[in-house]
């Protein structure tokens, strides 16, 4: 069983160090997991230096399946969530009244987040993306003959991701896979995101490209 806790601690040092941990929780979280793994360890260490004690535990044996979901991590670190958990939650954007007033807008194409572009196309009083030209990076997601570029947000985890989807027009997303990241160019059109659609904002496409996919598959 030390063994196996040596392993845990040493997949927690593994995916903070090669970045794989951004699948799973923010970018902040990553001292906590770090720290976490090298306890871990060296708990588990200390433990089978001690003296062993021979105790004969007929089902101890049947311990060493849980080394299966740790081997995982090594050698195949699973995926972010994507297009599944948006369609699985029925592209019910959850967008709360920002805080404090939106920030003017740069000159240009202006990069911007899904879950910006979708919170200002629903709370900004002066409309300001009825005449901005934005750029949006996200991953594809086809429903109803639909298509949508799609972020998740996170507060602490991916257990808590909440789907922020924006409609596309024209079909220059028609022959891409779920999952694939883009790039899309274009402007709101105005009015689109209604409670009748989830607050799903419609962005008139002019130009779109595949990239891969971030770093950090989330936005905060």
């Amino acid at each position: 069983m030390n063994v196996l806790l040596v392993l845990v601690g040493s997949a927690l040092v593994k995916i903070t160090l090669d970045g794989t941990y951004l699948r799973y929780v923010k970018p902040a979280s990553a001292p906590l997991v770090l720290m976490a793994g090298i306890v871990i360890i060296a708990l588990a260490l200390a433990a089978i230096a001690r003296p062993a004690r021979h105790h004969h535990h007929p089902g101890a044996r049947w311990c060493w399946l849980l080394v299966l979901p740790v081997l995982t991590i090594f050698l195949v670190a699973p995926p972010a969530l994507g297009a599944d958990t948006v369609l699985r939650d029925g592209r019910a954007t959850r967008i709360a009244p920002p805080g404090e007033a939106f920030a003017p807008l740069p000159r240009g194409i202006v990069p911007m987040a899904v879950s910006e572009f979708v919170a200002r196309s629903v709370w900004d009083p002066t409309h300001a993306l009825n005449t901005r030209t934005v750029a949006l990076t996200g991953f594809i997601v086809h429903t109803a003959g639909s298509d949508y570029v799609a972020r998740l947000v996170i507060t602490c985890c991916a257990a808590d991701a909440t789907p922020m989807t924006v409609a596309l027009t024209g079909h220059l997303a028609s022959d891409l896979a779920n999952n694939q990241w883009i790039t899309v160019t274009g402007r709101l059109r105005p009015g689109s995101a209604t409670t009748a659609n989830g607050y799903t904002p419609t962005l008139l496409v002019t130009e779109l490209h595949t990239v891969g996919p971030p770093a950090d598959p989330y936005e905060h």
